[in-house]
This record gives C-alpha cells, sequence and structure tokens, in this order.
C-alpha cells in the first residue's frame, strides 16, 4: 500500500534532525513490501511564516502529489493539536484515505484520542511497528482488524482497545538510514547543521526499554519496561551510512537506559574502535551504575557523553518519586567522567507537589556545582504528568499550567484558540494540566525552568556563588526578583540561536537585581557576585568573538584578551568545587587572560595587574606561568 507518514511542527530549533520514530516505522513498512513516504513538518516549515494553514497546507499538497491510502500522523504531547489538525487535512483532501495515530500521545491515550478526534480511524498502543503493517494487510484484503494487537478501533462508533500479544525482537528491524534514504531527504537535515560545526549530530535509535520504575517517567511504561537493544552490527552499518553519505560525526544513541547491559556497551565499544569510524556518541546512563571498569574503553571508542535524569538534590524527593539517586554518587559520577574527558547532560524535574522552596534552591544549586564539575550541559524541566506515567494515574489535583505551555510550543506564539481547545479537554491533555507544587506558583515555576537553565549554561560560576551565599533562600529572592522586574521570556532566550547577547541581556539585569535586593548578602558578598558577572560577560565576549575582543577589556591581541576582575577568580572556581568556604580575601583585583587554545577551544589564565602592559607588547599569548581559571565549555 502507499502510505505517508507524518510529523506535526515540533519546535523552533533551526536545526532538525530526522524523526526516528517515524523513520524507522518507515523502514519496518518497506521492508514488509509498502511504498511510503515521509513529510517532516517540523523541517518544512523551517524559515516559513508560522501557522496553521502552512503546515496544513504543505501536506495537502503532499497527499495530492503522493496519493497515499494511507496516512500516519505521529504526536508527541506539545504538538498533539497540531497533530490533530492534519487528520482533518488529510480527510480534507480525500475521505476514503485511512488515518492512523501513533507516538508518544497518541499512543498512550488511544480510546482518549479516537473519542476525540472523528478524523483519526486507528491508533496504536505504544510500540507500533508491527500493529501498523498488520493493519495495512487487512486494509488490503478487506479484512477485520480484531485480532491486530495493540490496535485501537472503532465499533458501532465506540473505540475498542486490542490486546497486546508482546514486544517485537527489534533484530528484526532493518539498518533504519540506508532503507529509508529514498523516502527521507537526509541531506536536507545535513543542511541544517550550522556551518562549521566540529560536532555534526543526528539521533539514531539502539533499543528500547527502561527497568527503573520512577513514578513520573512515561517512556519507561510506554515501552513496558523491557531492556532490549538492536544487533551491534545493524547500528554501526547505520553510523557507517549517516557518517560517509552525510557527514554525521556526532550520534545520539536513543535508549531509555542503555548503560544497563555492560555486556552491549563493551561489544559496542568493541565495534566502534575495531570500525576506525572518526565518530563519537553518547547514551543515557544513571549515576548510580557503575561502569568504571568500562569507561576508558567507551572513551577511546568515541564516547564523548553521558544524559542522566538527576531529578532533585533532595534526598527525601528521591526516595519518594522512586529514583533513588544519592547525592555523593552523583558528585562522583560527574566528576570521574569530567576526568575522563567524558562531559554529561544532567536534568532535573522541578515542581513536586510537595516540593520547598529550599528543596527546590538545593536542586539548583546542585546543576550549577555540576556544571563546574565538568557537566556540559544542565537542564531543569517543570513535572508533567504525561500518561501512562505512574503519576498520571496518581489522580493529584491539577489545573491549566498555560506558562508551562507557553515554553513547550511548537511555535513561540501560542493562539488563544489553542488554549481554549486545550483547557476545555483536560483528559486529553493531562500533560496541561499540572499539580500545584509548594515550590511555587505556575508562573513562577515557569521562570524557575527558563531562566535557570539558560543561567546555568551561560553563567554557572555565578549561580553558583549566588547558591552558596543564598541557601535556602535562593528561590524565594529568586522570586523578589520577579516580582520587581519581571519575567524573562521564550522569545528572548531563542532571539538569535548564533549570538548569546540577547539572552545575556535579559539574564544579566535579574543576576544584578539579586545582588542588590538580597537582605542577608554583606558588603564583600556583593561585589563577590558582581565580580563573578563580569567574569561571566567577558567570557562570553572572548569566546563568541573569534578572536580577541578589545571592547571592554584591559588589553589584548590576535588570540588572547584580559580584562581586570575584581575577583580571584581561579580561588573562587576552586573553593567552590572543593567545598571551601567563601570568604572576603577573595575580592582582590587581578587580571583574567582568555587565551584561544585551537579547535574552538580557549583557556582561562590569572596573573597579576601590574604584569598587562607586559602582555599587551605580545601579539599572540600561551600563558604558561600564570595561574589557571578553568573556564566552563565555550557558550
Amino acid at each position: 500500500m502507499r502510505v505517508l507518514l507524518t510529523q506535526p511542527p515540533l519546535s523552533t530549533n533551526p536545526e532538525v534532525g530526522p524523526p526516528v520514530g517515524l523513520c524507522t516505522l518507515a523502514a519496518w513498512l518497506i521492508h514488509k513490501g509498502h511504498e511510503v513516504s515521509v513529510l517532516d513538518l517540523d523541517l518544512a516549515v523551517k524559515g516559513l511564516p508560522s501557522g496553521q494553514e502552512v503546515y496544513r497546507g504543505l501536506l495537502a499538497s503532499a497527499v495530492r502529489d503522493f496519493a497515499p491510502q494511507v496516512v500516519g500522523v505521529t504526536s508527541m504531547f506539545n504538538n498533539s493539536l497540531q497533530a490533530e489538525r492534519l487528520t482533518r487535512t488529510v480527510k480534507d483532501c480525500d475521505d476514503s484515505i485511512v488515518t492512523v495515530g501513533g507516538g508518544s500521545h497518541f499512543g498512550a491515550l488511544t480510546l482518549q484520542s479516537l473519542r476525540r478526534i472523528p478524523t483519526l480511524d486507528y491508533t496504536i498502543e505504544g510500540e507500533g511497528e508491527e500493529a501498523f503493517a498488520e493493519l495495512l494487510d487487512a486494509l488490503a484484503a478487506g479484512a477485520a482488524v480484531a485480532d491486530i494487537p495493540r490496535l485501537c478501533h472503532r465499533v458501532d462508533g465506540e473505540p475498542r482497545q486490542n490486546p497486546s500479544r508482546g514486544l517485537m525482537d527489534l533484530a528484526e528491524i532493518p539498518p533504519v538510514w540506508p532503507v529509508v534514504d529514498g523516502c527521507v531527504d537526509i541531506g536536507r537535515y545535513a543542511r541544517t547543521v550550522p556551518a562549521g560545526s566540529a560536532r555534526r549530530t543526528v539521533y539514531i535509535e539502539v533499543g528500547r526499554g527502561c527497568p527503573f520504575t520512577c513514578t513520573f517517567c512515561a517512556t519507561a511504561p510506554f515501552w513496558e519496561r523491557k531492556y532490549r537493544v538492536k544487533p551491534v552490527a545493524a547500528l554501526l552499518q547505520e553510523i557507517r551510512f549517516l557518517h560517509e553519505q552525510y557527514g554525521y560525526n556526532g550520534f545520539m544513541l536513543v535508549h531509555d537506559l542503555l548503560t544497563v547491559d555492560k555486556d552491549f556497551l563493551d561489544e559496542f565499544s568493541e565495534a566502534v574502535r575495531e570500525s576506525r569510524l572518526p565518530v563519537e556518541w553518547m547514551a543515557n546512563h544513571r549515576t548510580d551504575i557503575n561502569l568504571y571498569g568500562l569507561l576508558p574503553k567507551m572513551k577511546a571508542a568515541g564516547c564523548w557523553a553521558m544524559f542522566f535524569g538527576i531529578e532533585s538534590a533532595s534526598e527525601r524527593l528521591q526516595k519518594k518519586v522512586r529514583k533513588g539517586l544519592k547525592r555523593e554518587g552523583i558528585v562522583s559520577t560527574i566528576t570521574g567522567l569530567a576526568g575522563l574527558g567524558i562531559a554529561s547532560t544532567c536534568s532535573f524535574v522541578i515542581g513536586f507537589p510537595d516540593e520547598t522552596p529550599e528543596e527546590l534552591s538545593a536542586t539548583v544549586a546542585l546543576g550549577a556545582e555540576l556544571k563546574l564539575l565538568g557537566a556540559g550541559m544542565v537542564q531543569l524541566h517543570r513535572l508533567r504528568t504525561w500518561p501512562p506515567a505512574p503519576l498520571s494515574r496518581a489522580m493529584l489535583p491539577a489545573r491549566f499550567d498555560l506558562d508551562s505551555l507557553r515554553l513547550e510550543y511548537p511555535f513561540l506564539d501560542v493562539p488563544e484558540a489553542d488554549v481554549a481547545a486545550i483547557t476545555a479537554d483536560p483528559e486529553f491533555f493531562a500533560g496541561y494540566f499540572a499539580p500545584s507544587t509548594t515550590a511555587g506558583t505556575f508562573a513562577q515555576m515557569a521562570q524557575v525552568e527558563l531562566f535557570f537553565t539558560h543561567a546555568v549554561h551561560m553563567a554557572s560560576l555565578t549561580v553558583a556563588v549566588m547558591s552558596r551565599l543564598a541557601g535556602g533562600s535562593l528561590i524565594p529572592t529568586f522570586y523578589d526578583v520577579l516580582a520587581r522586574r519581571g519575567g524573562i521570556t521564550r522569545q528572548e532566550m531563542e532571539a538569535d540561536p548564533n549570538s548569546p547577547w540577547p539572552a545575556w541581556r535579559a539574564l544579566r539585569p535579574r543576576l544584578e537585581d539579586w545582588v542588590a535586593i538580597h537582605p542577608a548578602l554583606e558588603d564583600w558578598q556583593r561585589k563577590l557576585v558582581l565580580g563573578a558577572i563580569d567574569y561571566e560577560e567577558s567570557r562570553l565576549r572572548f569566546v563568541n568573538s573569534n578572536g580577541a575582543e578589545r571592547d571592554g577589556m584591559a588589553a589584548g591581541g590576535e588570540d588572547w584578551a584580559a580584562f581586570v576582575s575584581t575577583v580571584d577568580i581561579a580561588t573562587l572556581f576552586d573553593h567552590l568545587r572543593n567545598g571551601g568556604a567563601l570568604l572576603p580575601d577573595l575580592v582582590s583585583d587581578w587580571a583574567v587572560v582568555f587565551v584561544q587554545t585551537g579547535g574552538g577551544a580557549f583557556g582561562a589564565y590569572m596573573t597579576d595587574v601590574e604584569r598587562l602592559p607586559e602582555l599587551s607588547e605580545r601579539p599572540s599569548l600561551m600563558a604558561t606561568n600564570a595561574r589557571s581559571a578553568p573556564a566552563p565549555p565555550p557558550t
């Protein structure tokens, strides 16, 4: 049969990767003998005016050109309203076309999806490849669908869910990217990667399933908590194809928790090493899984980063949400990986129902500390009760959370009509009806998520100092800043993906306000935080100037620039990393010298201010005798 698979607009990110789920389904259907085309509207709308008519018009054109018999629509929770509209577009073009819904939203709420969307003919619960192929066979033969596992269909107008008969053998899925190359324009995705990027990244699926039982997690129960991986030979074939044909050299290994199986990691690392492909990869990990015997081999095989769900600094909340991580294990793991040259992405969930402002303050502090210890990225995410997470069935009192919707919507602006549609159906859009939290109001939690995700990324030293000085009052006094100045917006943070300055211009005044209004800070402590802020801006200025930037600097040359700091930055870094006390003698004048070290990297050094005239006579500088002030990765 002729099948069109489509994804609605998903995000405003200008760099787009091929949709892994749709492409895996496409490869399976091609393997079963069907003719498949993939229309990724998240890619197709880039550079076009936003709005419903644009993406629906693109789908209508594709339906007319390809003339499919079946259209499959995938949905994430943030774009399921757009997915719903796409099914109407299909029926408007040709009412005889069969529509099938899947993905994390339609696939988790199959019955609710059919009840809500009359233009959706079928939905598939959870894993969809085998059910979709069997449905196509039944449609072609005019046969009944009552025995197709996981399929949700209508009987006398009422949705009925067929039971599952288990999960598929992932070894039966052919290597995805070589198979779908004819129906997906992979080169168009590759061209969205900025020119000159040292690491050109793409996602590939290596397996499914996590055996742990975190109460807030929707993906583990979606895959029925069964750990599975694809054959290493097939994965290596995909990696080789994407690298040799399209220049990708960084691979995000999609798996809920890949590092559960050390034997697989060992086999995969050995295969990548033997291939001699110049590629790197990252995978999901837990800080309480011991990989120390394998890590050097993984690093040698190209492992450049690991992703961790840290969730909270609170031991009480760790137990309550069944995560169970210990602070000492978290810090030890991130530090150990950094020592091997492996970065970490650390993700936190904020806004648990009984989370306190003090616990949230500790979580933000831990995020900044991990960044200083070598984490590459720190993320904060508002708690969402996405089905089928256990918390989504806990019947927690909840109400509509417009502020979080604004942060996650496929477009920067959320039309009033879309807000009205979502608020009118709390069962279907359950994820945007969030539980209240004692940590703050919905608006405050959205600001914590947006502000500190960016502040820790761009100004980790400042946030770490703020956290150390404020302690449990960090978040309450941040709320005072919001009341005084107002919050930041997603538009400000995403104004220019190629420049940090729009975001920094929004962050800096609020950081300075925090210093000004905090009631417990002594004068030297205020100077300490303001000195850290100045350091962050000077570092951003140098790193993002493609060379020495003299504006605001005290001196500079071809590959270096220096500014006069009012804080002993090197000692400050050391004390924050090692738990040392922050004392008044940290406030003293030093010259901080930034030096390019090649490959887009840089070093930061300290020397006496009196040496600046001497340094100014040198056009090129590699400081070797100065005190080192290690800096976070470039922003």
